[in-house]
């Protein structure tokens, strides 16, 4: 069974301290072998590092540049975060794309400067998919991941994971249902076993995100091929958050008791 993963995302929320205070709060939370991780702003990172001393909390930052170093003025750099202790980035947000209007060739260079430096993508993609017809057989076509993983070798493949998070439902009041997150995660791993193999398509954590809350999370997560969850606005509050947390312990009981 592939190990779930919780992130809380914060966007451009909470100050350095309350990102500490946070951080500390969470550190002996997390359940023990669990993947449980905060992604706040660049600058209170390698503060929570710190902080939370060898605690298993994973430390996340929400973007960084292409290049490992050089002139890119405000741009993050993956080898400085890797140097602060940060574990995973999070890659092509749809606030990134809209925003900032990042490109998949330009999230595409991100993500093989991340696996350079030992700190581990997680490409988030909002893309509706191509359905087509092989040999009788449906297949799905997802460009924006298609164009950002070409020259990826199955190895590297293994090291990234994946958060879809349908535009419709980022910043929204209602998530995807149950069965869409379930039925497009699913979709997406048989692209990737298209192009990098099932053996690897079945170890890569594919995450749903998009207006998750306590009382939606359950039903999301414990579908079989949603790995996790990436939370917004929810995450912001502990006890909501840890509530989060619990129910998705619950949710892989759930899932191992099925295999």
């Amino acid at each position: 069974m592939r190990k779930p993963f919780i992130i809380a995302n914060w966007k451009m929320n909470k100050n350095v301290q309350e990102s500490v205070e946070f951080a500390k709060a969470m550190q002996n939370a997390v359940p023990l072998g669990e993947d449980v991780g905060i992604a706040a702003q660049a600058l209170s990172l390698y503060s929570m590092r710190a902080a939370i001393g060898d605690s298993p909390l994973r430390i996340i930052a929400q973007n960084a540049g292409s290049q490992p170093a050089g002139a890119q003025t405000g741009e993050i750099s993956i080898e400085s975060l890797a140097d602060a202790g940060v574990s995973h980035v999070l890659l092509g947000h749809l606030e990134r794309r809209l925003l900032f209007h990042e490109s998949n060739e330009e999230i595409g260079k991100k993500v093989a400067t991340a696996l350079q430096f030992g700190v581990t993508p997680i490409i988030c993609t909002d893309e509706e998919k191509i359905q087509v017809t092989i040999d009788g057989e449906q297949h799905y076509f997802f460009h924006q991941l298609t164009s950002i993983l070409q020259g990826l070798s199955p190895k590297q493949m293994r090291r990234i994971i994946i958060s879809y998070e349908p535009r419709f439902a980022v910043g929204a009041k209602q998530a995807a249902s149950p069965k869409v997150a379930e039925t497009t995660c699913w979709q997406i791993r048989q692209s990737i076993a298209d192009h990098f193999g099932k053996k690897v398509a079945d170890e890569v954590r594919i995450l749903y995100g998009g207006s998750v809350t306590p009382q939606n999370i359950y039903g999301i997560v414990s579908q079989p091929n949603v790995d996790g969850a990436l939370i917004g606005r929810a995450s912001l509050d502990i006890q909501s958050f840890l509530q989060m947390v619990n129910c998705f312990q619950t949710a892989k009981r759930q899932k191992l008791a099925a295999i």
